[in-house]
């Protein structure tokens, strides 16, 4: 498939989840009975907050859009590895990155979104999933998103993996932007305290490969000069 990726609108988006939440019995085409919400005594301290549950999905393209976000944590996923950013975000490859019609095939150096639109669905997948705890009744989402990024250290320092890092970490008016794009369709929203701070964690995504002493150099620049916890 070489068509182009493109992601929906958050108030599409909005529109649609919060529509079906009242009127029908699946959102998402996710029957209601199939919800999942942990049991309390599966919360865990994690990264500086508490995770109703420390399961969830991992990095992937079924991570980088934000429904997919909504579906997995209506699924009862609480831990959240985002699909792995890098600053070779134009490169031609077969899309979808992994395809498992059949057999599954990876192909490395893939990335369907650019790293600014990919910050964006990130973003929209935090506000969306606040709003539904809230809409459903839950004191929080309990949710920790695992940022991910590759594949080498010069693209890793590159300016804009670091604006994508920053972002993550503090989303600013980008934020109170989305908030208002939701509070449209869902005007509790508006009464919820959405942290600003997406992840504070890094999950570091190599090439099969890579060398120990690159990899050391990486980890190295996360843990010192970013202060970045390690994931």
């Amino acid at each position: 498939m070489e068509k182009a990726f493109r992601s929906a609108s958050l108030e599409l988006l909005s529109g649609w989840i919060f529509h079906e939440l009242d009127s029908r019995e699946d959102v998402l085409g996710i029957p209601k009975q199939n919800f999942q919400i942990p049991h309390a005594r599966l919360a865990r301290e994690m990264f500086g907050h508490t995770v109703a549950a420390p399961l969830g999905v991992a990095a992937g393209p079924h991570t980088q859009l934000s429904q997919n976000i909504v579906s997995s944590w209506l699924c009862g996923a609480r831990f959240i590895e985002l699909k792995t950013v890098q600053i070779l975000d134009e490169i031609e490859v077969s899309r979808p990155c992994i395809d498992a019609a059949d057999e599954t095939y990876n192909c490395e150096w893939s990335q369907e979104l650019k790293l600014e639109e990919s910050f964006t669905e990130y973003l929209n997948g935090w506000v969306l999933i606040h709003a539904l705890a809230h809409k459903m009744g839950l004191k929080s989402p309990g949710t920790h998103f695992s940022m991910s990024v590759g594949y080498n250290l010069e693209g890793i320092q590159h300016p804009r993996v670091q604006k994508f890092i920053a972002d993550m970490r503090n989303a600013g008016p980008r934020l109170a932007e989305a908030i208002d794009t939701v509070a449209k369709i869902y005007p509790g929203v508006r009464d919820i305290a959405i942290p600003t701070e997406l992840s504070n964690q890094i999950t570091l995504s190599t090439m099969h490969g890579c060398p120990p002493a690159e990899i050391e150099r990486i980890a190295k620049f996360l843990l010192t000069e970013l202060a970045c916890t390690p994931g």
